[in-house]
């Protein structure tokens, strides 16, 4: 039970990335980076060092001259060194998207192997474009081989394969020498992705919808109302709905979610509208947002004559300013 609450408390409560993880991740790239220059100055790449043991001279050069002085092989490191450089400038670099991955999963959506593909992937694809190189041949006896092998995996997430692309992106680089390039993707995916997730712009339709689209209070005209001055739901015939009437029982009626910024202004432009447009039609809920705002939905069944999509038009047209949008939530009507 404890655990069942606690996850729980994890999914529904606020989204803070927290100080803590700011401080952490900054401090790793800090230690990072200064690791990868240490590696770079000390196991040079063989095309990029000085040419023979003359150290380099010029106030121009002093970055070159810092490198030559630190290089414990001034002509250059072997190939199996530098590789080694490349593969271990992947794996800092992709430990702090394996982290955010970590820290914007809950308990159910969390994938240990994907963990693990995360953090392993550019390795490989590191080595792997340290082997080929500018070797055309090579390039398509890897792909040959590749192709030979498959792999079947279902990812619990759509998101989650971002996380694959963003690992195999910093193998590229490191594969390439541009550690630089991976540097930059690392700090930006994780920047990206933890103010994403915080902002929780992947929510419900209805949460999206009033955080992005719906007027703030400020935007409003009409006078702010109390829960007290919204009418109560009333049928197609004006009548309050009764205990014995069934919206359901009719499989031609459509549900029709209305979001208004006032809804007692927003009820009444409604009703007027389908008292009009709609052969058979009655309120269902009313779901209150911000301020005065919500949504109003609406069992109804167009006139032959009219057509839904009419309906919604109407709505839209004839109840402005107060309805801002129509959604009709019926499957068979969204097919």
């Amino acid at each position: 039970m404890a655990k069942k609450l606690m996850n729980t408390a994890v999914q529904t409560g606020p989204r803070r990335i927290g100080r803590h993880t700011i401080q952490r991740l900054l401090l790793y790239y800090l230690v990072a980076g200064g690791i990868l220059l240490l590696l770079t100055a000390v196991f040079p790449q063989r095309a990029m060092t000085p040419a023979g043991d003359i150290p380099p001279t010029g106030m121009a050069e002093g970055l070159d001259w810092l490198r030559w002085r630190l290089a414990v092989m001034p002509l250059g490191a072997p190939a199996w060194v530098d590789a080694c450089v490349q593969m271990v400038g992947a794996f800092l670099l992709v430990l702090p998207i394996a982290f955010t991955y970590i820290r914007t999963r809950t308990r159910v959506k969390y994938d240990h192997s994907l963990v693990q593909t995360v953090v392993m992937l550019p390795i490989v694809v590191t080595a792997i474009l340290v082997v080929v190189q500018d070797s055309l041949a090579l390039a398509f006896s890897l792909a040959g081989i590749v192709a030979a092998v498959r792999f079947r995996n279902n990812l619990r997430e759509s998101g989650d394969a971002v996380y694959i692309f963003g690992s195999i992106g910093i193998g590229f680089a490191s594969g390439i020498h541009a550690l630089s390039v991976a540097t930059a993707l690392s700090v930006t995916f994780v920047v990206v992705e933890l103010v994403l997730w915080r902002l929780d712009l992947g929510a419900e339709f209805d949460d999206m919808f009033n955080r992005l689209c719906m007027p703030s209070g400020a935007d409003r005209a009409a006078p702010p109302s109390s829960a007290g001055d919204v009418p109560e739901p009333t049928g197609g015939n004006g009548r309050k709905r009764g205990a014995s009437e069934s919206p359901d029982s009719d499989p031609r009626l459509t549900t029709l979610r209305i979001y208004v910024d006032d809804l007692a202004a927003g009820r009444l432009a409604v009703e007027q509208v389908l008292a009009r447009d709609a052969k058979v039609w009655t309120a269902s809920s009313t779901e209150p947002g911000e301020g005065t705002a919500g949504v109003l939905e609406y069992r109804v069944r167009p006139r032959k004559s009219v057509g839904l999509a009419a309906v919604r038009d109407n709505l839209l047209r004839d109840g402005a300013p107060h309805i801002i949008a129509t959604d009709e939530t019926d499957a068979a009507h969204r097919l």
